[in-house]
């Protein structure tokens, strides 16, 4: 198959490539990174400027580049500026049979939805539906929920996690560790979740159930937010 792997650069990303790539070496890879990832016009706390500068400045990770992962999949990364507008021709040029969407800074619409021949799925970091949007694993550790997680599902429309689910993972949330740790420690499985979705793509291309519920959708915490994140004894990173 031609699978397009649609990420953002960050430690996350970069833990699931390192994991995801070489179980796809029977597959012919393209790479295709976001260059922005929200809306760069909203202010929001300087303690989530602070992370997003851990998340994608980091010096020293376990595995691969990025690049050296695009050398090794005999291809080069591609930089999306707006997978729906300019750079659509990009996603049509590669004619994927499959997408895999992975902490993809933006929102496909119904003609980059429309391209790939068996369509796009979704790794998306929290336990849908009752964690959709962004952050999950903060909003989940806010809450006191007990377990953290990932859920792989369909994209077939705008809306946000939403689409058919695939499969789901979660593991208990860790005492002592922060933000940053708990949400890594979810991509290795993450990518795994993926491999066997990927082995058994047809069967579930022809299988798809219903929508995802409706959930709850989260935004960006406000400085109220991680100030209670911080009273509860939780550091980002």
């Amino acid at each position: 198959m031609r699978i397009g792997l649609f990420y953002n650069r960050d430690i996350y990303a970069h833990a699931a490539l390192n994991k995801l790539i070489p179980q796809l070496g029977g597959h012919e890879l393209g790479m295709f990174y976001s260059q922005r990832v929200g809306s760069s016009a909203v202010k929001r706390d300087p303690r989530l400027l602070a992370l997003a500068q851990v998340e994608t400045a980091f010096a020293i990770a376990p595995g691969l580049s990025f690049d050296a992962l695009a050398s090794a999949s005999h291809c080069k990364e591609i930089a999306i500026n707006d997978i729906n507008n300019e750079d659509l021709e990009v996603l049509h040029e590669f004619d994927a049979d499959l997408v895999i969407s992975l902490r993809f800074g933006q929102i496909f619409k119904s003609e980059a939805i429309a391209l790939p021949r068996i369509g796009i799925i979704n790794l998306h970091s929290g336990l849908l539906p009752r964690y959709k949007g962004v952050m999950a694993s903060f909003w989940s550790m806010l809450n006191d929920e007990a377990s953290l997680g990932t859920t792989l599902h369909w994209i077939t429309d705008k809306r946000i996690d939403s689409g058919a689910l695939i499969s789901t993972q979660s593991q208990p949330v860790r005492p002592n560790e922060t933000y940053v740790s708990q949400v890594l420690s979810l991509y290795h499985p993450g990518a795994q979740q993926i491999c066997e979705a990927v082995d058994q793509i047809q069967s579930l291309a022809t299988k798809k159930g219903g929508d995802l519920p409706a959930g709850t959708y989260f935004s960006f915490p406000d400085s109220d937010d991680i100030d209670r994140f911080s009273e509860k004894g939780w550091r980002l990173f």
